[in-house]
């Protein structure tokens, strides 16, 4: 099985799609090495595609040869859970393709590294086509597809993988360049004999909703006393 690198500069927008939200972009991967990447998708429930061609010839990809398309991804779900997050390839017939969902763990990455993902997918190359056909789609999420540096697979898969959380998102790099946020400490309140478990950040909402009200109400008996 041959490495098949996926390169941003050999990709573009799909023309067939008008609510296409796509730019290019440097990023650091999982490697720690900064890469070539595209970054497409939204979260207000419009449709992206960026698209490919590689001609199936020989120098380019060999008939009925077996193939891997290797890159790194970052993001591609919603809390929602709503997302799509894709990969398409096909040759002269689109309703015959091959899908390859990315979110949820419906296609196993290789491995987990500084929360991105490292993908090799495999596929056979078709013996009549002329060429075969790449495209990754989103919807209701945004994803970052980004090459894999100096195109060299096996320094990535040497990498010492993250530990997998479950149903942990893939998204904490999309907004957080310096990872995703630690969880927020919490606080124990005692109340009638029992104990609550309580965000910090709920605590100084609750605190500042008191004194609001207490303020209100010193007011109200200022504004009593004028008037009498």
């Amino acid at each position: 099985m041959s490495d098949l690198y996926f390169c941003p500069e050999r990709w573009e927008p799909d023309p067939n799609v008008s609510t296409n939200e796509a730019k290019q972009l440097r990023v650091h991967v999982g490697s720690g090495k900064t890469a070539d990447a595209w970054q497409l998708g939204s979260y207000g429930g419009g449709w992206t595609a960026i698209t490919s061609q590689i001609p199936i010839e020989t120098g380019w990809l060999e008939p009925g040869g077996e193939y891997r398309l290797c890159f790194w991804l970052n993001g591609g779900e919603s809390a929602k859970h709503d997302e799509v997050c894709t990969l398409e390839i096909y040759g002269d017939d689109w309703e015959n393709r091959l899908r390859f969902p990315l979110n949820r763990d419906r296609t196993r990455p290789i491995m987990m590294k500084n929360n991105w993902l490292l993908y090799g997918v495999p596929f056979t190359a078709p013996e009549t086509a002329e060429a075969l056909n790449f495209r990754f789609v989103a919807a209701n999420a945004v994803c970052t597809v980004a090459g894999i540096p100096d195109m060299d697979m096996s320094a990535c898969e040497a990498l010492t993988p993250d530990e997998r959380i479950p149903d942990e998102p893939q998204r904490h790099n999309i907004f957080y360049p310096e990872g995703y946020p630690p969880e927020q400490k919490r606080v124990v309140l005692k109340a009638r004999g029992r104990e609550i478990s309580v965000s910090a950040a709920a605590v100084k909402i609750a605190a500042g909703a008191a004194a609001a009200v207490v303020g209100m109400l010193l007011l109200h008996g200022i504004r009593k006393k004028e008037k009498r």
